[in-house]
Parts: C-alpha cells; structure tokens; sequence
C-alpha cells in the first residue's frame, strides 16, 4: 500500500511540474516584443527605433494583445478594457493610470510600449 501511495504523490508531483512548464511555456509566447530578429521581414524596412506600430494600442488591443506586455495580466487587462468601454477610450497613454491597479511606476514600465493612437 505504501508502494501505490508514494507511486501517486510521484504522479501528483509530475503532473503540477508539467502543468507549470505548459503554464510558462504559453505565457511566454505571448510575451514578446517583436524585433528584426524574432520576424522575418519581408518586402519592409524594419524600423528599429521603436515604431509606433511596435507599440500596443491600449485603444484597440484585445485581452490577449495587452497581456503580452509587462506587468499586465488577465485582470488588469480586462480592466483597460472596461474602462475604455466605459469611458470611450483613452486620449494619452497617462489615462492608463485611471485604471484600477496601474500607477505612476507601472505607467513608467509600460510607456514605451503602448500607444493610443
């Protein structure tokens, strides 16, 4: 009995890592900023000096779109969404801060990322 106990914690114990690694693994497919070296470009100059349309539009981003940048999660994006429904969107990338659990140092990691444009 002890043998088919320890063999279930084993099992237990296998499928929470594998479950952390998928977890990590999705996530970080998301997480990327893009960069001539991550897209093969085609036809384009690529602008290197951080073109607007690198940047994420907090105005028109989807959930998943606003989750790939730093610090921003599922609820927090839900959150830029409900407030640009609720307030007809964001006129400066400062409005973030409107949001409930973005502050002025969030604003300062994500500035260069986003844009309202």
């Amino acid at each position: 009995m002890k043998i088919l106990k320890r063999y279930y914690i084993f099992i237990f114990i296998l499928a929470f890592a594998a479950g952390i690694f998928i977890t990590e693994l999705g996530r970080s497919k998301f997480a990327v900023i893009k960069t001539s070296e991550e897209y093969e470009i085609t036809g384009a100059e690529y602008e290197e000096d951080g073109a607007e349309e690198d940047k994420v539009n907090i105005n028109t981003a989807s959930r998943r779109l606003l989750m790939t940048l730093d610090g921003v999660g599922e609820r927090t994006a839900e959150r830029i969404i409900e407030y640009r429904e609720e307030n007809g969107g964001f006129e400066t990338v400062e409005d973030i801060m409107k949001v409930k659990g973005i502050g002025y140092e969030k604003f300062l990691e994500l500035r260069d990322y986003i844009t309202v444009e």
